[in-house]
This record gives C-alpha cells, sequence and structure tokens, in this order.
C-alpha cells in the first residue's frame, strides 16, 4: 500500500501577483489531499474519486491520453511524464479524496495535482525520477500551461517544498526561498459562495495587463517592477478610473510582499512579529477589496467579524470573488471560529504543513 498527502496553501501575500510575474508568499496548511494506492495485476491505473463522483482509467500503454473536460488534470499530469520519456509498468487501483475546500482559493486542484505526479513519480523506471523541483514545474504545466489557463505556479512549489515559501516566478527558471517553521495563530474560514476560479483569474489579469499597457504608452519608461508608486502621478489622472486601481493595487502589493519577505524570512522573528504580520496582512486586504476588487459582502463580514474579536490581522485568499479568507490571532482561534461562523460561514484551524510525502 502507498499512502500519499499533499497540502493545500493560502497565501501570505502576493494574491493576484504571480501571473504577472511579482514574487509571492505562501504557506502550505494542515488540509490535504489523500492518495492510497494498492497493486494490481492488469497494466491500469484505476482511479477512484469519490469525492466528486468519479472515476478514470488508463492503460499502461505508453500512449498519450486524450482530455474530455477542460480542466483534465490527471491525464494531463500523465502526459507531462510520458513526453519526458517517462515509463509505467506496473497496475495500481488508486483511491483519491481529501478534506480541502473545493474550489475555494486553498489550491485544492494543485495538491492534487502535485499528489498524483508524486505517486507518479514513485511508481516509473527508477532512471525517470524527478526531483521536487521538476515535479513543481510539472505541475504548471500540467494545470496552467497545458490548458492556457491564467494561474500561476505559487501552489505546486508550496505543495511540494510545504512550509514557507517565498517564490519568484521569473522565467526560464524561477527563484524560490523555502523556510520550514510553524507560524502560530490562523483560522481558515469558508464563505461558501460558490466561485469560478478560473475564469475569475482570466478576467483580473486581462484587466491587469491592459492597465499596464494604457500606463506603458503615456509613461514610456515605466517598469512594473522597479517604478515607485510616486513616480506615477502625473500620468495616473489621464487613465480610466479601473485601471489607476488596479496599477496603484498591483504595486502597492508588489510592494507590500517585499516588506512581508524581509519580515518572515529573517533568521529571527523580531518581538513584534504576529503584531507586524497582521498589520501588513491588513494593508494587502486593502488593495484587494478596494482596487483589485476581489472581496465579496459575506467575505468582509468575516474578515470585519474577526477584527472586531481582536485579530492582528484578516485577508481573503486565493482567487476571489467568494471562497475562503483566513485571520491571524495567535492563542485565541476560538474567538476567530466564532466571528466566522456568525457571519455563516465555516471555520478551521490550520496550521503551517510540511510538503507532500507518503505517510
Amino acid at each position: 500500500m502507498i499512502q500519499i498527502k499533499s497540502p493545500g496553501r493560502i497565501c501570505l501575500f502576493g494574491e493576484h501577483q504571480d501571473y504577472l510575474f511579482y514574487p509571492v508568499i505562501s504557506m502550505a496548511i494542515t488540509k490535504y489531499i489523500y492518495l492510497k494506492a494498492e497493486r494490481i495485476s492488469s497494466k491500469k491505473l484505476l482511479i477512484e474519486l469519490p469525492d466528486i463522483n468519479d472515476k478514470i482509467e488508463i492503460e499502461l500503454n505508453d500512449k498519450e491520453l486524450e482530455y474530455y473536460s477542460k480542466r483534465d488534470y490527471l491525464r494531463s499530469a500523465y502526459n507531462q511524464l510520458l513526453r519526458k520519456g517517462i515509463k509505467f509498468k506496473r497496475g495500481f487501483k488508486i483511491e483519491i479524496t481529501g478534506d480541502i475546500p473545493i474550489n475555494a482559493g486553498v489550491a485544492s486542484s494543485s495538491a492534487l495535482i502535485m499528489a498524483w505526479l508524486y505517486f507518479l513519480n514513485l511508481i516509473c523506471e527508477d532512471k525517470f525520477k524527478l526531483d521536487p523541483f521538476q515535479l513543481a514545474m510539472e505541475g504548471y504545466n500540467t494545470e496552467v500551461k497545458e490548458f492556457n489557463e491564467a494561474g500561476g505556479m505559487m501552489d505546486h512549489f508550496t505543495s511540494i517544498y510545504g512550509n514557507l515559501v517565498y517564490l519568484k516566478p521569473e522565467t526560464p527558471v524561477p527563484k524560490f526561498i523555502n523556510k520550514r517553521c510553524q507560524l502560530e495563530g490562523f483560522v481558515l474560514g469558508n464563505s461558501l459562495e460558490e466561485k469560478d476560479t478560473v475564469e475569475d483569474l482570466f478576467k483580473v489579469k486581462k484587466l491587469a495587463i491592459k492597465s499596464f499597457e494604457a500606463l506603458k504608452e503615456i509613461m514610456p519608461n515605466f517598469n512594473q517592477y522597479t517604478t515607485s508608486i510616486e513616480e506615477l502621478d502625473q500620468f495616473l489622472p489621464n487613465l480610466k478610473k479601473e485601471y489607476q486601481e488596479k496599477i496603484i493595487g498591483n504595486l502597492k502589493n508588489r510592494d507590500l510582499t517585499i516588506k512581508a519577505k524581509n519580515l518572515i524570512f529573517n533568521k529571527k522573528q523580531t518581538k513584534n512579529f504576529y503584531q507586524e504580520l497582521g498589520t501588513l496582512l491588513n494593508l494587502h486586504q486593502e488593495e484587494l477589496k478596494n482596487n483589485i476588487k476581489i472581496s465579496t459582502k459575506k467575505i468582509d463580514e468575516m474578515i470585519s467579524n474577526c477584527l472586531e474579536k481582536g485579530a492582528l490581522g484578516a485577508k481573503i485568499n486565493g482567487s476571489g470573488f467568494g471562497g475562503t479568507m483566513f485571520s491571524l490571532f495567535p492563542k485565541n482561534e476560538n474567538l476567530l471560529i466564532e466571528a466566522i461562523e456568525y457571519a455563516g460561514g465555516e471555520a478551521f484551524i490550520i496550521k503551517t504543513s510540511n510538503g507532500v510525502k507518503t505517510y
């Protein structure tokens, strides 16, 4: 029996930033996709997904698989590895379940992909084994590049490496820092509002890019990575309001992420670490709500309730327009649970998790 668990994640800083090639900071959490596999005699992979009432059968004949949906990630992952010359000879019966809220901004789909890729890497011929970095990149290829989606690679790196990840998604080789430490005091809140992650990401990304292009036309030396907000004062009034909002929101979040990196990835935590972290989370949420505009009335209420209870910080999580938020209040997590449930959400205490592994 092979047993694998792959964590979901919260995005601490950099929401809607990694697909613009800005850095992000994320944390793997104690919510998982679980994969169990037993050997069978036939050369097939028989996959059961009881949480979504689905089954998949893969013949191990070294042929690429046809896709049956727009997000056919398990077949896509298998195809990615076949294209690298990786061979599979042994059949398995597999069950995949999870306790990560589905389609709620906690990277359930990426955790699924990374659990599956990790499994395929275990059972393939030894000479083809991939290292964690290669697996993370194949996760990105599986989910984003194969289906031309708008997301980034934060989720895949976080699920593989676990703990805290600072990722700078440069091409062709992204740079990242992985820090092993345990952050305390987080509660995840699920608004239970349905969302369309892929479409939401696409719309927000498209508008951000159009905003940058419009600014570049009137400010030729604009650089989205180095230009300060102060340098834009004479140019922004010439743009549409929605472009102004997206530019300001993205540049402010860019700068907040750098400040957060200096705080979180220092060798020693400062005396006021959690207070400073909470302040940065609140500033990030202001931009996501007011300028990036991905929050909802219910999530705003969940966040407000948490802050009224004394939370140090709270923000939306993931692509937004529904899904989840999280709040920070070490040693007072039960107060946050009450605040979230009072607004009609589901609440879960979460801790920092290791990356994907057998257990």
